[in-house]
């Protein structure tokens, strides 16, 4: 496989882990303040309803930013022109 080719495919991996983890973050944060036990609402609460999935939610944003970041990285130091 190219070099070229690699490191273009990495990037836009690291692309659409960042992409996907804004989307996350932004389910996360209506999850967190519209979601009760009583299910979805239009009232803006500041404590978690659901603090579990809430939570879950939010590592799996995180976990999508770390991917975004190591595919970028491997990109800038395995497939480096020299």
């Amino acid at each position: 496989m190219d070099i070229e080719k690699l490191r273009k495919n990495l990037n836009k991996l690291s692309l659409v882990c960042f992409i996907i983890a804004i989307v996350v973050f932004i389910i996360n944060y209506f999850v967190f303040h519209y979601v009760t036990d009583d299910g979805i609402t239009f009232v803006w609460h500041p404590e978690a309803g659901k603090p579990f999935v809430t939570d879950l939610i939010g590592m799996l944003g995180a976990d999508m930013v770390f991917a975004s970041i190591i595919s970028a990285l491997c990109s800038k130091i395995l497939c480096s022109k020299k």
